[in-house]
């Protein structure tokens, strides 16, 4: 059981920050693509912008966020970081799927602030495990009880 328990915190010290570097590339990439198009307008055949390509990284950053938030919420049960991570992801997956008949102010708003939701979920759902952790007792860590 030993062994569970290690793995279990190696899981959880871990997971959200994939989570952060995940939410930040996309935060970087939703950042810096409208500048480097601004600079360097030769540079858009070689850049991905296919659909079905955001679609894609829209998901799988969704996804490794949901499975790195997680390990993380079950330990210290902070319910408004549920609300945050999900607008956050919501955000994301609406831009992915109807960006196209958005602004491009409107589209990089959304996606911007989504990807910061999911970091500042991450490493508020980090900062509340090491809460938990170090009260040395989940099930009665003073964490967990708070609205």
């Amino acid at each position: 059981m030993g062994n569970f328990a290690s793995s279990a915190a190696h899981l959880r010290r871990h997971a959200d920050l994939a989570g952060v570097t995940a939410s930040g590339i996309c935060l970087i990439h939703c950042l810096l693509t409208p500048i480097v198009i601004s600079l360097f307008p030769s540079a858009i055949p070689y850049l991905p912008g296919d659909a079905w390509l955001h679609r894609t990284l829209a998901a799988g950053i969704v996804l490794l966020g949901a499975v790195a938030f997680v390990p993380g919420y079950r330990l210290h049960r902070r319910k408004p970081l549920l609300a945050l991570v999900g607008t956050g992801m919501s955000l994301i997956l609406t831009v992915a799927w109807t960006g196209e008949g958005m602004s491009r102010v409107l589209e990089l708003a959304l996606s911007v602030s989504g990807s910061m939701m999911l970091v500042a979920a991450h490493l508020l759902n980090r900062s509340f495990c090491l809460q938990c952790i170090a009260c040395g007792d989940s099930k009665a860590c003073h964490t967990t009880h708070l609205n």
